[in-house]
């Protein structure tokens, strides 16, 4: 049968990649072979000064053409001088472009987005992003827009790789293919989304076209959250605490030294002391947070874990729903009577929250706080549902068979019979009478959640061995480099090519 798949195609002539710290071992491998089989000319998007120093003198750096600070925004959002009207009227030109108020662009960011960010104001962010006025972030916003709008017309880009939304955005307006590495939150499977949405291509064209599929259960959350749980539980330890306070210290007056823009991003005692403050943070919510699953046994509830905030999961990829504590409010408003809301913090938000966060959560009378330790996937087990505005427990909750409601409709797993996207807070009661009083399909829906993982499986590359190890140093093996190729010649509909043969004289 012949194949729809292109076996050479443009879209690979001239690639920009936007690259973040610790990704060089997967993507410059990833690069080199993008120069051997395609012939592919590179251009690298870093995000300080000091990255496009180091990639412009490093060992390899005839791989790419060309190494770009894309952090424009960052300087535009100090510029003085600046006429309000024509900000506004090129501001609302770029939102004409894009299809979508100039605003949601912020939200990608962290120093440009913090003000959204209801959940955590204790995040560390920049002096000078706070003192900005709203005139300059329109400035900052449109300068970010008009510098992807002008890379891709004057460098040719034919594809955008791995970077922010905004690189999404004028990608999507002038029909140029954008892909980002995304986990797919299952063992140590990735996938190349087509959006800053996180949208998953293929997956319910693989689900649909599956006859037959193994049975599943998880018995802990993904690998890298695993990962990313570990570190943050060696980082808490005391010892741990002071080598940091003594490490970021040095950063600091490093940075300083040296002019670098992370040495105005934030105060000495905030970059110093902040893991300092996330413990005791901890050890506050740590005596107000002790119900255990023991304790639920024999009780109704439905199960909200917590997102982190500044979140891409959140901030991205659900833009309209950003408040999880007026979230938490409606959902104990309108759970059935008798239903307890059981809460789980995120670990890695301890220290950002709102003073009396978690006291005023604490007051609403059928919500409980569940111990720090609490395993998520039990919690998913014993809750009448889980609910999340855009997080991974609702996916693994719908795997296990168990209703999942979430907040967002562009989640991946929302076309299961038993996953629900709540779009209008008028719907809330409904899906929650539905999830904890009406829904019995349990047999069903476990065949559907291993039938989805089948399907996603199916659409995403094992990357087993590509993590950090303890010191955070970033290991894969080269057939992690492989499948991502060949995962994102898949994502392109293009015919991967093959390594090039040596020949032996």
């Amino acid at each position: 049968m012949r194949s729809n798949k292109r076996m050479h195609s443009d879209i690979l002539s001239c690639v920009g990649i936007e690259i973040r710290g610790g990704q060089e071992s997967l993507f410059l491998p990833l690069i080199r072979m993008l120069r051997e089989r395609h012939n592919s000319i590179v251009h690298i998007y870093v995000r300080s000064h000091e990255e496009e120093m180091a990639f412009q003198a490093h060992p390899d750096h005839r791989l790419w053409q060309s190494v770009t600070n894309s952090t424009v925004h960052l300087r535009a959002l100090r510029a003085e001088g600046l006429v309000e009207p024509d900000v506004i009227c090129r501001a609302r030109k770029y939102e004409t472009i894009i299809g979508e108020p100039i605003n949601r662009l912020a939200l990608s960011d962290r120093q440009l987005g913090f003000p959204f960010v209801a959940g955590a104001p204790r995040h560390p962010r920049a002096p000078f992003a706070e003192k900005a006025s709203n005139t300059q972030l329109l400035h900052a916003l449109s300068e970010a827009a008009a510098f992807w709008e002008s890379e891709i017309k004057t460098k040719g880009l034919t594809l955008l790789l791995d970077g922010s939304k905004i690189m999404a955005c004028m990608a999507r307006a002038q029909g140029v293919p954008y892909r980002r590495l995304c986990i797919s939150r299952y063992e140590s499977y990735f996938y190349w989304a087509t959006d800053e949405y996180l949208t998953h291509p293929g997956l319910r064209e693989a689900f649909d076209s599956l006859s037959e599929w193994p049975d599943v259960d998880i018995a802990a959350v993904y690998d890298v959250a695993l990962e990313k749980y570990m570190f943050v539980s060696r980082d808490m330890a005391w010892r741990s605490l002071a080598k940091q306070v003594v490490m970021n210290s040095l950063r600091h007056f490093y940075y300083r030294a040296r002019g670098m823009e992370r040495g105005r991003s934030m105060s000495w005692r905030n970059r110093a002391f902040y893991p300092v403050m996330v413990r005791l943070a901890y050890n506050r919510f740590s005596k107000l947070a002790m119900t255990t699953l023991k304790d639920l046994d024999g009780k109704a509830f439905v199960y909200y874990p917590l997102h982190k905030e500044p979140e891409t999961a959140l901030m991205q990829s659900s833009p309209e729903h950003l408040n999880q504590h007026a979230t938490i409010i409606s959902l104990a408003r309108d759970l059935p009577a008798g239903v307890l809301l059981a809460i789980k913090e995120n670990p890695s938000a301890v220290g950002r929250r709102p003073k009396n966060f978690y006291k005023e959560i604490a007051a609403i009378k059928n919500v409980v706080w569940l111990r720090p330790d609490t395993s998520s996937i039990d919690a998913i087990k014993g809750a009448a549902a889980t609910v999340t505005i855009s997080g991974t427990a609702s996916m693994e909750a719908a795997i296990l068979g168990r209703p999942a409601l979430t907040f967002s409709d562009r989640v991946s797993w929302n076309f299961l019979p038993h996953a629900l996207a709540i779009t209008k807070e008028s719907d809330l009661k409904h899906a929650l009478d539905w999830a904890v009083n009406k829904f019995s399909d349990f047999d069903k829906a476990r065949r559907d959640g291993a039938r989805f993982v089948a399907a996603l499986k199916v659409v995403s590359m094992d990357l087993t061995g590509y993590g950090r190890d303890k010191n955070k140093q970033v290991f894969l093996r080269p057939e992690n480099v492989e499948a991502a190729y060949r995962g994102l010649c898949q994502s392109l509909n293009i015919e991967p090519s093959e390594a090039p043969t040596l020949e032996v004289a």
